[in-house]
């Protein structure tokens, strides 16, 4: 039986993976293999800064349904890296 800890955090990536593209997830499996650990921080956080810089220009141009996808990309990215920095001090 998983620990609860390991339940949340397996939520996490699942919640982020289903709105990353699939290019992305592909440079996370060649990084990482069959899991996401802290190999992967300097991608999310790349990931993150992408999303939040692209996220003025699209709102810019009325892209509101891109808007929303970057804003749940965003708020997926965030508890997962919090996540995989705290596993990385522990």
């Amino acid at each position: 039986m998983k620990q609860p800890k390991a339940e949340a955090f397996d939520h996490l990536v699942e919640q982020y993976l289903a709105l990353e593209s699939l290019e992305v997830t592909e440079e996370l499996l060649d990084l990482c293999g069959a899991s996401i650990d802290t190999r992967a921080l300097p991608l999310l956080r790349q990931r993150l800064h992408e999303e939040e810089a692209q996220l003025p220009q699209l709102e810019a141009r009325g892209y509101v349904r891109l808007r929303e996808k970057g804003e749940q990309l965003i708020a997926s990215l965030r508890p997962l890296i919090a996540a995989l920095e705290q596993e990385k001090d522990a």
